[in-house]
């Protein structure tokens, strides 16, 4: 009788006495992951969470460069980027004999005009000389760009680690300094008083309706370059791209360049009064400008590489809808070698 009640037991529960017992962790409910995203605007210009996320990038982006001061290497190279390419302009503005600093008479250029503005030698050597600066600015930002993105995942990042890593994206960065240089090109055209009839207004008009293009170009230049280094797009995935991150994050890219504007104008101003103080005497009047124009082409430089740090930034926000730690006062892995 026990014999069948055990048999009537393990058949309806399915249970063997002389089984070994199976170890197992207790049953989880599967259930999908969450993420939590900060206050996603949408579209609300004025909200708190908008403007404090464009600050801290601000903040954040110098915070960084203190915290890694190796990357100072690529305000560096950018400022030799940016004297190669003053320079070059200067003297191609020399050689056409207009003057370098118009409403003076400071080396107007030779007496013979040796490169008539507007003229087809004009026109290649001002697409050279853009080609060439907007490259190697590409460049170098893509590096950049490569660098804080390994130090934001907390990563040890070197500039030759930055400089290989672009590297594997010439082509599109090529591309699109072309595109540049064409733009560059054509607004200088614009801009050549003689291409202007006398008495007309059409080349202000034209000006004004160009000005907005070249500096959508310049915008979009900021998404493009992370979208092609970090994104691994091609150049017209990386434009298309470019719009919609445009659209999910200028509110923190207008308040972030908002600040670095305050920042670099309090900057310049600090450095006034002291010069000020000295007196503006003939004797010292030109040191006291030259100090002043030293402070400013420094202050250029290496905020050439916070602007670098910042679209780092602001490109894992547009596509995580998170801030990176490290714009929140938070230190992430090691310090720049």
């Amino acid at each position: 009788m026990i014999a069948r009640v055990s048999e009537i037991i393990r058949g309806w529960l399915g249970w063997c006495p002389n089984a070994q017992p199976l170890r197992t962790t207790p049953p989880v409910i599967a259930t999908p992951p969450v993420t939590i995203h900060p206050a996603q605007p949408d579209g609300g210009a004025g909200r708190p969470g908008r403007i404090g996320h464009g600050i801290k990038l601000a903040t954040g982006s110098i915070r960084i460069l203190f915290r890694n001061r190796g990357l100072l290497w690529f305000s560096l190279l950018a400022g030799l980027v940016m004297i190669f390419s003053l320079v070059s302009s200067l003297y191609l503005q020399f050689l056409s004999g207009t003057p370098l600093f118009p409403g003076t008479n400071l080396v107007t250029g030779p007496v013979s005009v040796l490169i008539a503005r507007g003229s087809l030698p004009w026109i290649v050597l001002t697409f050279t000389i853009g080609l060439i600066s907007a490259f190697l600015s590409y460049y170098l930002l893509a590096a950049l760009i490569a660098c804080v993105s390994l130090i934001l995942s907390g990563r040890a990042a070197t500039i030759r680690d930055g400089l290989a890593h672009a590297g594997s994206c010439l082509r599109p960065l090529l591309s699109w300094a072309v595109i540049g240089a064409l733009i560059g090109t054509v607004f200088s055209l614009i801009m050549n008083p003689a291409t202007a009839t006398p008495g007309s207004t059409g080349n202000v008009a034209i000006i004004f309706i160009s000005i907005p293009f070249v500096a959508v170009f310049y915008v979009l230049t900021l998404y493009v370059v992370p979208l092609l280094v970090i994104g691994n797009e091609s150049l017209i995935n990386a434009v298309t791209g470019s719009l919609s991150l445009f659209r999910k994050t200028w509110r923190e890219m207008l308040v972030c360049f908002i600040i670095f504007f305050l920042i670099a104008f309090a900057v310049l101003l600090t450095s006034l009064v002291p010069m000020i103080a000295i007196g503006f005497s003939a004797a010292t009047a030109g040191a006291i400008v030259v100090t002043y124009m030293l402070v400013m082409i420094v202050l250029l430089f290496i905020g050439s590489t916070i602007l670098g740090i910042a679209i780092t930034g602001l490109y894992t926000y547009g596509k995580t809808g998170t801030l990176s730690a490290m714009f929140e006062r938070k230190r992430v892995g090691s310090e720049y070698p």
